[in-house]
């Protein structure tokens, strides 16, 4: 194998490389993880497709630059109030009580900001003398009921007042306001509690409450931007009082579990194209249901470039030769993507997306013998569209993930992504979300699920757990500081944890994974992991559900082909037959000085795990 390839260090105007092999663990870096807690005036915004900074990304932000790096999970959500769906249930959504279990609790929080009030105070309707939807005694319950818990975990808490509300409102609903505003610090002062007093800082505001207020009730980026403030110097002196310590969360840069290595077994190794002087890239596969029938797509170059389709009528052994397409594939600007999706009535499809700005999408309905043309989705694109698509559980209904820097959101992104710079304001990496309930014919325009400057986390692939009620979500780390990242989703994609770091052996790009009949998981991805002797090379890992969930490093990894520049290889497909033969497929520098093409590889777990049992025995 390789020797372990380290990341060279610029200081001033010299380059200092790295010249040891041996795993170096990190230096200590007190993360702390911060829960911010609360209904949409804390959930993320946006407004005509960019998103508005919230006052949790804010956080985020500045508390990395003073030196305090770590998760900041956003656990607003719009309509919720302090108490349970059965106190009141007009938005339909998951009330505080409802989720602080899921939401606070198990991100094992150092410190949670609570922001409840104003769907509490509601009054539907007009009549003053009609009652809110929590009752001014149940939300002080409510309150004290997260701050005791949380005391008795030793977490820190910030209590935060509802802002006020603008002009537009009746006077009596600002008053019943100011009244939930007093419960709050009724509560912190009983508990001995830090308060933030966002209500009082917007009604007295020079130009009154609006000028903080989007829309007369949420906070405005000024707003947000008080908020902040006002946070971090709380937190400040929780630190300088001993109230709030940061923990060393970190995850070592390397890892410990065996690497197996398939690099040079070429009888499983099969081309599915190849081209002298020709970059063939980043493919995508489909195995249909006659577990025989395999459709792969990639471009003719690095992301971009004409998509070429190829078919196998015996599950890879074989590919036939490159099949017409409609012409305006040509025109692709980003890697395809494929996917088999089927609507509620048990209509069949593969779909294929094209991103950058349009993102567009193209259908066949006979597995792949004609296509649409690609066609604009939306007034929205996006880089890998899409990273992944997850069938839920409702039938005909799917959610896609993919991210973007702010260059090809939107029509005029790559304008204002340059202005940004030029400016010398922070690259923000934004995840986002859609849903198609027509099985994938139509889909809903994105929303952010996370965004961020300190870590840039992108290329999202799913895995739903074995009993099919989590999703699991792995992200690239494109900085190339940390670790690779992941997410989770309980609720069918409507809310994720915030992002968390995981074990060096999964660090890479573009994670693809498919359960073997033993219920263990294969994850294919390129080796992006900072301290690894195979650092560029095409890899596998294999653990479980349950490894991921935890943090663990699983069983092993595998080199399946030896990348010979860079790190430029490695957008798998990867498919199970059901006889347990994974099939993988990527491109890849697999001969020095010859442009990329396209391999499959072919394995059992369980001739992996006599490789594997071989090794111990050996090194016994």
């Amino acid at each position: 194998m390789k020797p372990a390839r380290l990341p060279a260090l610029f200081v001033g105007n010299l380059l200092l490389v790295a010249c040891s092999t041996t795993p170096v663990e990190p230096d200590a870096a007190p993360t702390a993880t911060i829960v911010c807690f609360g209904d949409s005036t804390t959930a993320p915004r946006s407004l005509a497709g960019r998103s508005i900074p919230v006052y949790p990304q804010l956080l985020r932000q500045n508390l990395a630059y003073h030196g305090l790096p770590g998760p900041i999970v956003n656990s607003g959500v719009g309509g919720s109030h302090s108490g349970r769906r059965t106190d009141n249930d007009r938005h339909k959504v998951r009330h505080g009580r409802d989720r602080f279990e899921r939401a606070v609790l198990r991100q094992d929080p150092d410190l949670v900001i609570i922001q409840f009030g104003l769907n509490d105070s509601w009054v539907d309707g007009d009549n003053p003398d009609a009652g809110p939807r929590i009752p001014l005694d149940a939300y002080h319950r409510n309150l004290t009921h997260f701050v005791t818990s949380l005391r008795a975990r030793g977490v820190a808490v910030i209590l935060m007042t509802p802002n006020a509300i603008g002009k537009k409102y009746e006077t009596w609903r600002k008053r019943r306001l100011g009244l939930y505003a007093a419960a709050v610090r009724e509560v912190a002062e009983t508990h001995g509690i830090r308060l933030v007093r966002v209500h009082e800082i917007f009604r007295r505001a020079k130009e009154g409450p609006d000028s903080l207020l989007l829309d007369g009730m949420h906070p405005n980026a000024r707003g947000h931007q008080i908020i902040a403030n006002e946070l971090l110097a709380a937190i400040g002196r929780a630190r300088t009082d001993g109230d709030f310590i940061a923990r060393d969360r970190r995850r070592p840069t390397h890892y410990t579990i065996p690497t197996l290595d398939l690099a040079g077994d070429r009888h499983r190794q099969v081309v599915v194209d190849r081209q002298d002087g020709q970059y063939l890239g980043h493919p995508t596969t489909v195995l249909l249901e006659d577990h025989k029938t395999m459709i792969t797509v990639y471009p003719k170059g690095h992301g971009k470039g004409g998509i070429v389709m190829k078919r196998s009528t015996d599950a890879g052994l074989s590919w036939g030769g490159r099949l017409p397409v409609p012409a305006n594939w040509s025109t692709s600007k980003e890697v395809p993507t494929l996917h088999r999706v089927i609507d509620a009535n048990g209509k069949k499809r593969i779909i294929m997306w094209s991103g950058l700005y349009p993102a567009r999408l193209a259908v066949s309905e006979d597995d792949g013998m004609t296509w649409t043309p690609l066609r604009k989705v939306g007034d929205w694109g996006g880089i890998v569209v899409m990273g992944c698509v997850a069938a839920l559980r409702t039938p005909g209904q799917y959610m896609a993930m993919f991210h973007d820097d702010g260059r090809f959101f939107t029509k005029d992104g790559m304008k204002t992504y340059r202005q940004d710079r030029k400016a010398g304001k922070p690259r923000t990496f934004t995840l986002y979300k859609t849903f198609s309930q027509d099985g994938g014919l139509t889909w809903t325009f994105p929303e952010p699920v996370w965004n961020g400057t300190d870590v840039h986390l992108c290329e999202p692939g799913v895995v739903r757990s074995p009993d099919g009620r989590r999703l699991a979500v792995l992200l690239r780390e494109n900085s190339r500081t940390r670790n690779s990242h992941i997410i989770f989703s309980d609720d069918e994609g409507m809310s994720f944890t915030e992002p968390r770091e995981m074990p060096a052996s999964l660090t890479g790009d573009r994670h693809t994974g498919q359960y073997s009949p033993d219920g263990r998981l294969f994850l294919s991805f390129r080796d992006r992991t900072l301290v690894s002797p195979t650092f560029g090379d095409w890899v596998g890992w294999v653990g479980t559900f349950d490894d991921l969930v935890h943090g663990r490093p699983g069983q092993y990894r595998v080199r399946l082909m030896d990348n010979h520049r860079g790190a430029d290889c490695a957008y798998p497909g990867v498919e199970v037959l059901p006889d347990g033969t994974l099939i993988s497929t990527t491109y890849g520098h697999w001969q020095v000085g010859k442009s990329p093409y396209i391999v499959s590889v072919r394995f059992r777990l369980s001739e992996l795990d006599a490789l594997h049992a071989a090794r111990l025995h050996t090194d016994r």
